[in-house]
C-alpha cells in the first residue's frame, strides 16, 4: 500500500500519518556490547592475518615451502600430512569447543544435550589420537 507524502494530500483525513519512534533503552546491554567488539575483533583479525602469518613454524626458524620436516608441501605425503595436522590441531578442537557450548547451552534449558556432549567429547578424542600419531611419527624420524 502507498501513501502519499503529507504536502500532497488534499484532505487531513485520507490518509494516517506515520511518525517513526526510536526506543533508547535505559540500560546498556553490556553483553551486546561485548559480543559485537568480539566480533568485531575476529574479522579484523581475519583481514589482518595474511598480512601477519607468512610462514609455517616447524621448529626454532620459520620454514618456507615445506609441509613437515623432510617433506615437500607439493607432494601427495606433504599435502595429506597437512591436511592431518590442520584437521587434529585446529579444526576438530574448535567444533568441539563449539559442540560442547551448544550442549552447555542445552543443559542449561532443559533441551536435549547428550548428542551435542559426546559429538564434541568424539571431536577431541579424535584430535587427541592424531596429536598422538603425530608424536609417534615425530619420534620415530630420530630412530636411526
Amino acid at each position: 500500500m502507498r501513501t502519499a507524502l503529507a504536502f500532497w494530500r488534499r484532505s487531513p483525513a485520507s490518509a494516517t500519518s506515520t511518525t517513526l519512534v526510536l526506543h533508547c533503552p535505559d540500560e546498556i546491554n553490556w553483553l551486546h556490547v561485548v559480543l559485537k567488539f568480539a566480533l568485531s575483533l575476529m574479522l579484523l583479525g581475519n583481514l589482518m592475518a595474511p598480512f601477519a602469518a607468512r610462514a609455517q613454524n616447524l621448529g626454532t626458524s620459520p620454514q618456507f615451502g615445506q609441509a613437515v620436516q623432510g617433506q615437500q608441501a607439493t607432494t601427495v605425503e606433504g599435502t595429506v600430512l597437512n591436511i592431518v595436522n590442520w584437521g587434529c590441531n585446529v579444526i576438530a578442537p574448535v567444533i568441539a569447543i563449539a559442540c560442547l557450548g551448544v550442549a552447555g547451552w542445552h543443559f542449561k534449558s532443559g533441551r536435549g544435550y547428550m548428542g551435542w556432549g559426546v559429538t564434541g567429547v568424539a571431536l577431541m578424542v579424535i584430535s587427541g589420537l592424531g596429536r598422538m600419531a603425530e608424536g609417534f611419527i615425530t619420534q620415530a624420524q630420530g630412530i636411526q
